[in-house]
């Protein structure tokens, strides 16, 4: 089948509803992947969605396609995408799919692919996803797989509350941007006592309020906005799936998600002393610098949630973070990202410390940092403009610690004495990623300026698209 290879992404799949995607392609999705499936021995799968326009009739397709393989699917349908593999246990089955876009806009739809326990398809197996859907590899089941729909939601609770007691009561703001974590984040946090304040928790597949990404300096202004007028303990926001967080504190202090990477390596290395703690190159210093300061072991591999996942089978990480709020608790849940379990584990740690949010953020040592700032750049134009960006970079900073090998995997990032900055390009989109930061305002402003003169000089980058670019304006 001809498709748009430029769906197929280095962890999920995404393309434009109606253009890109469609019932009939998506089925053909779902035969291709239940081929991959049983040839991994895998005969069951559980499939779950998200709240887009067209994610009830792509579940039904992509289900249509792996019963014709032969694979028996349970349907536990619109959810969090953390519930779905945490159903993967509960069920005790191996493969999955979430049908979602993340916080890509409202007109992308997309899927997530799981072929174990927690682990999602990276590179290699999407590689050989799209090519079994280009070259209609696929294999029709001896006999046609079952359909069983349930709800696991009551039993995913209950697990939660098996670990994790929050003693204190918090009075707590959820933004879910009109998403699908607005009609299940609010019922859990309720189910362990808190108050909560819904706000944009109604469902509107339109987005009406944008995209909904808990990194998008509008959203956790918002939030931060609602924080205070309601006088909340803290406040909350979540992608379209649900398995990423941002956060506000009470004061109104918008908490980037490297900073809560270093609040949950003090929580985890209470419990686990001198473990490994796994981050994304995107992350501030503070990360490295809070770790080692908690006799922790630092160790940074390449952004995205998919390569972090894998990298974790060798490195055996107790806890994993990236900036874009992905957070895995490998030693004390699973080895995947749940904004369910994320959010009860940090009122959990506020409440067994007795501080406040900003209270503990005050502790930390001190950036100041940029938001996760995205410049638009075509699929087929984005490689090449980071290759040839790392030279020029390189030049420039000749007494800097660049990294970009393996680790940064599709980027660069330079470390300096008192700053540093990452220029990536993205896995999920038509985009480049951008973070700095330094200790003083004067070295802040002057790489803000480095980078927006450079990034200006490549017709490339389209500056007309992007989230947070007023940060390099």
């Amino acid at each position: 089948m001809k498709i748009n290879p430029h769906m197929f992404r280095g962890y999920d799949l995404r393309g434009i509803a109606g253009t890109d995607l469609n019932p009939e392609i998506v089925e053909h999705i779902g035969k291709a992947f239940g081929t991959f499936l049983k040839r991994q021995s895998i005969c069951e799968a559980v499939v779950g969605r998200d709240s887009r326009a067209t994610s009830p009739e792509y579940a039904e397709a992509i289900i249509r396609g792996m019963i014709w393989a032969g694979i028996d699917t349970v349907d536990i349908g619109m959810t969090m995408v953390g519930t779905l593999y945490w159903s993967q246990y509960h069920l005790n089955q191996k493969g999955g799919v979430f049908i979602t876009a993340s916080h890509n806009p409202a007109e992308y739809n997309g899927m997530k692919f799981a072929n174990d326990f927690s682990e999602t398809l990276v590179s290699e197996g999407m590689n050989e996803l799209r090519r079994m859907v280009e070259e209609d590899d696929v294999e029709k089941g001896e006999k046609e797989g079952k359909v069983e729909k349930t709800d696991v939601l009551d039993a995913y609770v209950d697990d939660l509350k098996k670990r994790i007691n929050i003693e204190k009561k918090f009075r707590v703001v959820v933004d879910a941007s009109c998403a699908t974590p607005g009609v299940v984040a609010p019922k859990i946090l309720r189910s362990f006592g808190m108050e909560v304040i819904e706000s944009n928790c109604n469902l509107d597949p339109t987005f009406p309020l944008g995209t909904p990404d808990p990194t998008e300096t509008v959203v956790a202004e918002r939030l931060r906005k609602k924080v205070l007028e309601e006088k909340a303990d803290i406040g909350f926001t979540y992608d379209a799936d649900g398995d990423r967080i941002g956060i506000v504190d009470e004061k109104g202090g918008i908490i980037w998600n490297d900073v809560l990477v270093a609040i949950f390596a003090i929580d985890v290395l209470e419990k686990h002393p001198g473990a490994k703690i796994m981050y994304n190159t995107l992350c501030s210093k503070v990360v490295e610098d809070t770790i080692k300061a908690h006799g922790g072991e630092p160790f940074m591999w390449r952004t995205g949630h998919s390569f972090l996942k894998k990298k974790n089978q060798e490195v055996k990480a107790v806890f994993i973070g990236e900036l874009s709020g992905h957070f895995f608790f490998s030693a004390d849940f699973y080895n995947h990202d749940d904004g369910c379990y994320t959010t009860l584990r940090l009122l959990d740690y506020l409440s067994r410390s007795s501080q406040t949010l900003a209270g503990v953020v005050a502790d930390l040592p001190k950036y100041i940092s940029s938001p996760e700032i995205k410049l638009g750049c075509a699929d087929d134009k984005k490689v090449g403009l980071i290759e040839k960006m790392s030279e020029v970079l390189r030049k420039d900073f000749p007494e800097a610690e660049v990294i970009d090998d393996e680790r940064a995997g599709d980027g660069v990032r330079l470390n300096l004495p008192d700053s540093m900055f990452v220029v990536r390009y993205s896995q999920n989109g038509p985009y480049l990623t951008i973070k700095f930061e330094a200790q003083i305002q004067e070295k802040y402003d002057e790489l803000k300026k480095y980078l927006k003169d450079t990034l200006h000089r490549y017709e490339e980058v389209n500056w007309s698209e992007g989230v947070n670019v007023e940060s390099l304006e």
